[in-house]
């Protein structure tokens, strides 16, 4: 069953549930990230949507998509979107919230009801909403064709648009990569094994260990892309996310440590695994041969390639603000609803 469009002109509250993250936007421009690992605490889920969702207390419409239905706590798509909606049900239930709306890939929302029963729309929608509210927000400017690059901890999205809509016919995490649309390569969670299989150190190819030592946060803040956080432990080895940890972790790609691999040097490493995931980025999108502007989101933007082959580059952290745009999905799909 379909939701009615919305009558008042109250804040909407987009939730975007992944494996790693809570991403939360209002249509007041209002936003945040929450780390949560889905896949260790699933039962906790609505207890944590509860806490967070206390920051918003003027919001009266909640909206939700979804990509943590993939976490392998579960045993199949199903089962995840069916546990997501329950517990986002009973968070919302929680704060005296009205009933929770779902996006879907086919634009619609839905209630609990109908994501329960439609629950491969329902499931990894979150790159349609954002795709959906781009084009409609940037129309005038994709008349010939455009591109989104959402580039985020974990994978990398994109979709081609034009005059409006969306231009694939792509709905499955299984259409979109078979097609290139859907990269496995983020800024974050990804393991750096996954992406060079040798490094270059001391004049010598060596081949990497293919165990996650290390993650793409680790080049990330080695290379000054995002900040180090002494506190905050939850890295590949449990050990902190700062300059020294992080260097030791990419040496240990080559086996070695701290008392031979310099943090400098460590950068170099670092180095090498940024520019191969920049490569993976440009070569998705050169394969895909869309024309047009690149609107860029996401929180790793330093993923895309410097050459944008004099096409037009519009940045929706410019646009919209770092927050919002790391949490893009969910202020696309509370606009959306909004709008409706």
């Amino acid at each position: 069953m379909l939701i009615p469009s919305p009558e008042s002109q109250h804040a909407t509250l987009g939730v975007d549930i992944g494996g790693a993250n809570l991403k939360y936007a209002d249509t007041t421009g209002r936003a945040s990230s929450v780390e949560f690992p889905l896949w260790m605490r699933p039962d906790d889920l609505a207890g944590q949507l509860q806490s967070d969702l206390a920051s918003y207390p003027d919001v009266t419409q909640l909206v939700v998509t979804m990509t943590g239905e993939l976490a392998d706590c579960f045993l199949d798509r199903a089962a995840g979107v069916q546990h997501i909606v329950d517990q986002v049900c009973r968070a919302a239930k929680r704060c005296g919230w009205a009933a929770p709306s779902f996006y879907a890939v086919d634009g619609q929302f839905h209630s609990a009801d109908g994501a329960m029963q439609n629950v491969d729309l329902v499931a990894a929608a979150n790159w349609h909403a954002l795709a959906n509210w781009v084009a409609r927000r940037f129309a005038p400017q994709l008349t010939s064709g455009g591109l989104l690059v959402d580039i985020g901890s974990t994978t990398t999205d994109l979709i081609p648009l034009r005059a409006g809509s969306i231009a694939t016919s792509s709905r499955t995490d299984f259409d979109r990569l078979a097609e290139g649309s859907l990269v496995y390569v983020g800024g974050g969670r990804t393991p750096v094994c996954s992406l060079v299989d040798h490094l270059d150190f001391n004049g010598r190819a060596v081949p990497v260990m293919r165990e996650v030592f290390a993650t793409m946060d680790d080049v990330r803040l080695l290379l000054g892309f995002q900040p180090g956080d002494g506190s905050d432990c939850r890295s590949a080895d449990g050990k902190p996310r700062d300059s020294f940890h992080a260097a030791n972790r990419i040496a240990r790609m080559i086996g070695l440590d701290h008392r031979t691999v310099a943090t400098e040097t460590a950068t170099d490493l670092a180095a090498q695994v940024h520019q191969r995931a920049r490569d993976l980025v440009r070569a998705a999108i050169d394969s895909l041969g869309s024309e047009g502007p690149l609107i860029v989101s996401g929180h790793c933007s330093d993923l895309m390639p410097d050459n944008a082959d004099g096409r037009e580059v519009i940045s929706l952290p410019e646009t919209l603000g770092d927050q919002v745009s790391r949490s893009a999905p969910a202020y696309a799909m509370a606009q959306l609803f909004a709008q409706k």
